[in-house]
C-alpha cells in the first residue's frame, strides 16, 4: 500500500537565504500545492489549500486504473480531504485518505456495484515559514485501517447478503513526503531556473533572462551529449552568477533570487531512469527464467507421460479387446444385432468399449495441455530475448553517460548553487523521488 499512497508524491526541496520580513497576506486566498495530473491510467486533481484566516483546508481525489480483471478493468479511487491552521509561520493539519478498489461490473453476479475494499490514511502535517516566504512542510502518513466486502451466502433460495469487514491492519512503516507551499508574495521573475522577488529593474531583469538561458542551452546540451560545450556554458553560468550577486549589492536592491534545479538534472533523471529500468528488465528476466524452467519441466513430464499413456492405451485395448472374445463363438454371434446396438453385446465386448472410450478422454486433455505448455514456452523465449536486447542497448547508453563526466560536473553544480549565502536554491523535486525509486529497487 506504500505505493498507492506514493500516487500522491509532493515535491521535495532545499533552501536557503535571510529571515523574511512578515507577510503580509490577505485574508482569503488559495494556492496550488500539486498541479492536476492527466494521465491515461492515472488522474488526480489539483491540490489546492484554501487559507480562510488561520484556517486551511483542502481537498482532492485520485483514480487510478488498476489490474485488469475478466472483461474489465479494476479501479482505484481515493478521496483526501486537509484541514489545519497556518499562525505565527507555522502550518499543522491532519489530512484523512480513504482509498478504495471497485472491479469491474462484470466482477460477480452476486456483486452489489461499488467497492470490495477500503483503505484508511491518516496523514499528519507539519510546516514553517521559510526565508523565502513560502512554506516547508512534511506530512507523515499511517494507514490505520482496512475493510473487505464480504459475501454470505443466503437460505432457503435467497439471494446472498454483503457486509464490511474489519481486516488486520499490515504492521508497516509511516510514509513521509516533503513538500511546499507558495504564498502571495511580489514575485516578478519566475522561469524554469530562477525566481525573484522584491526590488526589480530592466538591468536584473535582463541578467536573470540570460543567465536563465544559458541554463536551458546547457541542459540541452548535455542531454544531447555534447559535454565539452556544456563545460564551457556552466563556466559562464558561474560567472554570471557572481556578476548578477555585485549588481543586487551594489545597487543597494531589496531583491531576493531562489535558483531552482540544475542544469544537469535532465541528464542526470535520464540516467537514473536508465538504471531503474536495468534494474525492472534483470527483475523481469528472473521471473521469465524460473516461469520458463517449470514450464519445460512440466512439458518434459507430460511428454515422457503422454507417450506411455499412448503406449499403454493401444497394448490395453488391444489386450481387452483379445480377451472379449467369447469362448463360445456361436453364443457371441447370437448376442450381436445391428438393431439393438451396444446394450446387448457381450459383456467383453463392452468393457472393451467402455475403457476406449475413457483413455480417449484422458490422452484428449493430455494433448490440450501439451499444446498450452508448448504456447507458454515459445511466449517466454521470445519475452527473454526481447529482455536481453533491451538491456543491452540501455547498458550501452548508460556506458557512454558513465564515461562523460556528468554525475561529477553534476556534484560541483550542486556544491556551488546549495553554498550560495546570498540566495536560495530549491533541488529538482523529481530527483528525489526517482532517487527513492532507485533505492527500493528489489535488485538494489
Amino acid at each position: 500500500m506504500t505505493i498507492l499512497w506514493m500516487l500522491l508524491t509532493w515535491t521535495v526541496a532545499i533552501a536557503a537565504g535571510t529571515p523574511a520580513n512578515a507577510l503580509d497576506l490577505p485574508r482569503r486566498f488559495s494556492v496550488e500545492v500539486v498541479p492536476a495530473i492527466r494521465q491515461a491510467n492515472h488522474q488526480q486533481d489539483a491540490v489546492v489549500y484554501h487559507f480562510d484566516g488561520e484556517r486551511v483546508s483542502a481537498r482532492w481525489e485520485t483514480h487510478t486504473q488498476g489490474a485488469v480483471e475478466s472483461g474489465g478493468v479494476t479501479r482505484l479511487e481515493m478521496t483526501t480531504q486537509m484541514e489545519g491552521t497556518f499562525r505565527n509561520g507555522v502550518l499543522k493539519g491532519e489530512q484523512n485518505s480513504v482509498m478504495q478498489a471497485i472491479p469491474p461490473a462484470n466482477y460477480s453476479k452476486h456483486h452489489p456495484g461499488g467497492p470490495v475494499t477500503q483503505m484508511f490514511y491518516r496523514g499528519v502535517i507539519e510546516g514553517t515559514l521559510q526565508p523565502d516566504g513560502r512554506i516547508k512542510a512534511r506530512v507523515t502518513t499511517t494507514l490505520t485501517g482496512c475493510k473487505a466486502l464480504l459475501t454470505e451466502p443466503g437460505w432457503d433460495d435467497a439471494p446472498p447478503t454483503h457486509r464490511w469487514v474489519d481486516q488486520q491492519v499490515p504492521n508497516q512503516p509511516p510514509g513521509i513526503i516533503d513538500y511546499w507551499v507558495n504564498l502571495p508574495t511580489d514575485l516578478w521573475f519566475d522561469s524554469r531556473f530562477i525566481l525573484a522577488s522584491g526590488d526589480q529593474s530592466f538591468r536584473l531583469r535582463s541578467a536573470l533572462e540570460r543567465l536563465d538561458r544559458y541554463m536551458n542551452e546547457a541542459s540541452q546540451n548535455l542531454m544531447a551529449g555534447k559535454y565539452a560545450l556544456a563545460r564551457s556554458q556552466i563556466g559562464t553560468i558561474r560567472a554570471e552568477v557572481a556578476d548578477l550577486q555585485e549588481s543586487i549589492r551594489s545597487g543597494g536592491h531589496d531583491t531576493r533570487i531562489t535558483f531552482k534545479g540544475l542544469p544537469s538534472d535532465d541528464a542526470v533523471l535520464q540516467r537514473l531512469e536508465m538504471q531503474f529500468m536495468m534494474d525492472k528488465w534483470k527483475e523481469k528476466y528472473t521471473i521469465v527464467n524460473e516461469s520458463l524452467a517449470v514450464v519445460q519441466t512440466q512439458l518434459a513430464d507430460l511428454r515422457h507421460l503422454l507417450s506411455t499413456n499412448v503406449f499403454k492405451s493401444i497394448i490395453k485395448n488391444y489386450i481387452s479387446w483379445s480377451n472379449s472374445i467369447p469362448t463360445d463363438v456361436v453364443s457371441g454371434i447370437a448376442g450381436y444385432s445391428t438393431i439393438t446396438g451396444i446394450a446387448d453385446l457381450p459383456r467383453g465386448f463392452l468393457g472393451w468399449y467402455e475403457a476406449g472410450q475413457k483413455d480417449a478422454g484422458i490422452l484428449n486433455d493430455q494433448f490440450r495441455n501439451k499444446r498450452a505448455l508448448e504456447e507458454a514456452e515459445r511466449f517466454y523465449e521470445q519475452e527473454r530475448r526481447k529482455i536481453i536486447d533491451a538491456r543491452q542497448q540501455v547498458a550501452d547508453q548508460l556506458n557512454k553517460k558513465g564515461n562523460s563526466g556528468l554525475m561529477d560536473l553534476d556534484r560541483s553544480l550542486q556544491q556551488f548553487f546549495a553554498g550560495l549565502g546570498w540566495a536560495g536554491w530549491q533541488a529538482e523535486p523529481r530527483r528525489s523521488e526517482t532517487l527513492a525509486r532507485l533505492k527500493g529497487s528489489p535488485n538494489r
